[in-house]
C-alpha cells in the first residue's frame, strides 16, 4: 500500500460529463473511466501512495477499508495493464539521526 502510482507519460485525457476519457497515444486506444475511476485519475496527477488514495476515497464515501483497497488495487492493475499509469517505488524512509 506504500507503493506510489502516477499517470504514464504519453497519455492525453479530457473530462467529459464528469468522467475521464484517456487516450494512450502509443496504443492508439481510448479508455473511459467512470466517476470513481475519474477521481482516482485526478488523484494520480502527481505520484501518490495507494494508501493515500484509499484514505481520500474513504473520507468522501462510506466504504469499508478492505473493499476500497481491493477496488483501488484492481483499478490500478487495469490502468497499468493499459499503459495509462505506472507504479513507482515507495519513497525511502527518512534515516534516523545518529
Amino acid at each position: 500500500m506504500s507503493s506510489r502510482i502516477a499517470r504514464s507519460d504519453g497519455v492525453i485525457c479530457a473530462a467529459v460529463d464528469g468522467e475521464v476519457v484517456a487516450l494512450n497515444i502509443e496504443k492508439g486506444v481510448c479508455y473511459g473511466l467512470d466517476a470513481i475511476g475519474s477521481e482516482v485519475w485526478d488523484l494520480i496527477a502527481e505520484p501518490r501512495s495507494i494508501a493515500d488514495i484509499c484514505q481520500t476515497l474513504r473520507s468522501r464515501y462510506r466504504v469499508e477499508q478492505a473493499v476500497c483497497e481491493s477496488d483501488v488495487l484492481a483499478l490500478i492493475a487495469d490502468l497499468r495493464d493499459e499503459g495509462l499509469a505506472m507504479l513507482l517505488p515507495a519513497p525511502p524512509e527518512p534515516s534516523a539521526a545518529l
